[in-house]
């Protein structure tokens, strides 16, 4: 665990961060959070740390993540490559030079005089351009292709964002639920306190045997354990919201928490789930982006069996040789065509047409396991849902059950036994109250990234 006597100002440059990105992201995404007043009680203990809510949590995310970085650069590169493609679409100008010292100049004797063939120093020097022409058929091509691996490197980003933002969610809530289990074992042990102390002045009042005495403080021993138990799964929960978002300090991290109810469903069918995921799930339309990939490298493929054509054009200037031209341009156009090659195109229009059928068929796949990821996460928040239906009302239940054992006892009409197990049944069911609540906050998110839905 990091103290809180952390130096001030790493913790202040934390802070700013956190506020700016506030600014930039808005309020959280799935529920209304307000500052707990335990957070100003005490600047030298942990709930002193700047309320972190979960917008800023998932912003933080996007920006340190490793997985968010990683798309960022996989962007990048698919964008250079793009670029590299469109180059291709101009003419391509080269220019050459040469220079030579020779041991003596070349003459020939001709009628009795000598001619210089070639100097001691030559040099040459040329520019030449070329333009495909035919040939723009197939570079366009590769430039479409490699312009859909951008959108299919945006879509891979973007998809990567809602998992982290996910990821980061179910941590954040989390911690939230190890806070208040913890916050549930302290209450049991405080109660469990009272209770001994209740069973000593009974005991010295001759109410209750010693063995009553000995089961509350056994009781109690095994509530402290618990709670120490809580404490630490605390700081674990923090460890894991500390990597998820990817930085390395977790002073700071503190969430903010959870108040009023859950969202409402949003989903109000299972159907409705269903046909949101297939219309807004970005693996879809990533895949999408593939089929077209598939379908310009066919066609790029198939401008092989086109015989290439460019223009060309050249300007070069020599010095030192007098039987040359000393400035001398051309333009032209050169043609190229592969008569036969022994089916290495057609090979390739072959392949390229396999992998568009790969792609066909692996839309299809992805269209169904999007519809039963919809079905399961549906069915999962309808069963939290319940579920914290069901807790709460047994919360009351376990209530009024350990108020009946009380009094009970207190009129040597239960022993401690009776006490402790409605005490244990309380605590059981309060904890599961939190755990039901979380697992529903979780399982809404997990709703929204399976029907496609925005998480920030």
């Amino acid at each position: 665990m990091i103290s809180s006597a952390t130096p001030a100002r790493p913790r202040a440059r934390l802070a700013a961060a956190l506020v700016l990105a506030a600014a930039l992201h808005g309020p959280a995404a799935h529920a209304q959070q307000t500052p707990s007043p335990a957070n100003s009680a005490n600047p030298a203990s942990p709930a002193a740390r700047a309320p972190l809510t979960l917008a800023q949590a998932i912003a933080l995310a996007l920006e340190h993540n490793p997985d968010s970085l990683t798309r960022d650069s996989q962007v990048r590169e698919a964008e250079s490559a793009r670029a590299g493609a469109r180059g291709g679409l101009g003419p391509k100008v080269q220019a050459d030079a040469s220079a030579q010292q020779w041991t003596s100049p070349y003459a020939i004797a001709f009628g009795g005089a000598a001619f210089v063939v070639r100097e001691a120093f030559t040099w040459t020097a040329s520019v030449s351009a070329v333009q495909p022409l035919t040939g723009l058929f197939g570079i366009y091509d590769q430039y479409k292709v490699q312009d859909l691996g951008v959108d299919v490197a945006s879509l891979q980003r973007a998809t990567t964002r809602r998992d982290v933002a996910l990821a980061v969610v179910e941590a954040y809530y989390r911690l939230l639920e190890a806070q208040r289990l913890a916050e549930v074992a302290d209450a049991s042990v405080a109660q469990l306190e009272a209770e001994g102390a209740q069973a000593r002045s009974l005991l010295a009042n001759g109410v209750i045997g010693k063995n009553d005495l000995l089961r509350a403080q056994l009781a109690l021993a095994s509530a402290r354990q618990r709670s120490i138990q809580a404490h630490g799964d605390i700081e674990l929960a923090r460890g894991r919201l500390t990597v998820t978002i990817g930085v390395r300090d977790s002073d700071g991290l503190e969430p903010v928490p959870f108040t009023g109810e859950p969202p409402p469903a949003k989903e109000p069918t299972l159907e409705a789930a269903e046909s949101r995921a297939i219309a807004q799930r970005l693996e879809l339309r990533e895949l999408d982006r593939r089929i077209e990939q598939a379908g310009r490298s066919v066609s790029y493929a198939r401008t092989k069996l086109l015989p290439q054509v460019s223009a060309v054009g050249n300007y070069t200037h020599t010095e030192g040789s007098p039987f040359q031209q000393v400035d001398a341009a051309y333009a032209g156009v050169i043609a190229t065509w592969d008569v036969w090659d022994w089916g290495t195109t057609t090979s390739g229009i072959d392949e390229a047409q396999s992998r568009l059928r790969q792609a066909r068929i692996a839309r299809a796949k992805a269209e169904d396991q999007v519809r039963l990821e919809a079905r399961q996460a549906f069915v999962a928040a309808a069963t939290a849902r319940e579920a914290l239906t069901v807790a709460r009302a047994a919360v009351s239940q376990a209530e009024e059950n350990y108020r009946i054992v009380n009094k009970k006892f207190e009129n040597a009409a239960a022993t401690s036994f009776d006490v402790v197990d409605a005490e244990g049944l309380l605590t059981q069911a309060r904890g599961q109250v939190e755990t039901a609540l979380y697992d529903l906050l979780i399982a809404q998110a997990a709703l929204d990234r399976a029907t496609g839905a925005p998480l920030f």
